[in-house]
């Protein structure tokens, strides 16, 4: 789907949490990553290991964690929005948020995407994220659709009533309204199921 990306915009370190064993940190001492794992694109936590040599003793090796943001620009709802809602663009307003999670995907594009409902709940000024949305089924159950029996040179047509909703090349269960038999048929259009 376009316009979502992943919050990979350049993050940036807002704190640095030193393990409760350090008390208090000598500012004469020398501080060396032993290993630094640091994405400059990746919002998020991440720890890293480091070798803490103060001015008078012995070198310790402690783990600190170090929290990253990115600020993303994205679609907010306006208010809380029910699941199975259609997406409306008066339902949303552009928000920048700082974001802290990895991996999340935003919508980003200039307007919001068409043909989706959602298929959770949002609450107000929560941004629309990828897994928020689903499309919008183009055979409802119990809707009626014409059901097409294909065989090698034979097709008959047949009207009947879609039992479950779904998309473009769901497998569904229908049924013919001549005989009332249960049947499962590929959607390939909307309101046309083939039975093979």
């Amino acid at each position: 789907m376009e316009g979502f990306r992943k919050a990979d915009l350049r993050a940036e370190v807002v704190a640095v949490h030193l393990p409760p064993n350090i008390d208090e940190l000598d500012p004469d001492a020398a501080i060396r990553p032993l290993r630094v794992f640091l994405p400059r694109r990746a919002a998020g936590r991440y720890v890293i290991p480091l070798e803490i040599t103060p001015h008078e003793g012995a070198a310790i090796k402690v783990n600190t964690t170090v929290e990253c943001v990115a600020v993303v620009e994205g679609w907010a709802a306006r208010f809380p929005i029910k699941r199975g809602s259609l997406i409306e663009p008066e339902n949303f307003q552009r928000k920048q948020i700082r974001v802290t999670r990895r991996e999340q995907e935003y919508f980003t594009a200039d307007s919001v995407p068409e043909g989706y409902q959602m298929n959770t709940s949002l609450s107000q000024g929560q941004l629309l994220q990828f897994h928020h949305l689903e499309e919008v089924p183009v055979v409802q159950r119990g809707e009626q659709v014409m059901i097409h029996f294909r065989r090698t040179n034979l097709t008959l047509i047949s009207p009947g009533k879609a039992r479950r909703e779904g998309n473009i090349g769901d497998l569904i269960p229908v049924v013919a309204k001549a005989t009332g038999k249960r049947l499962y048929g590929r959607l390939v259009s909307p309101g046309i199921v083939v039975v093979e």
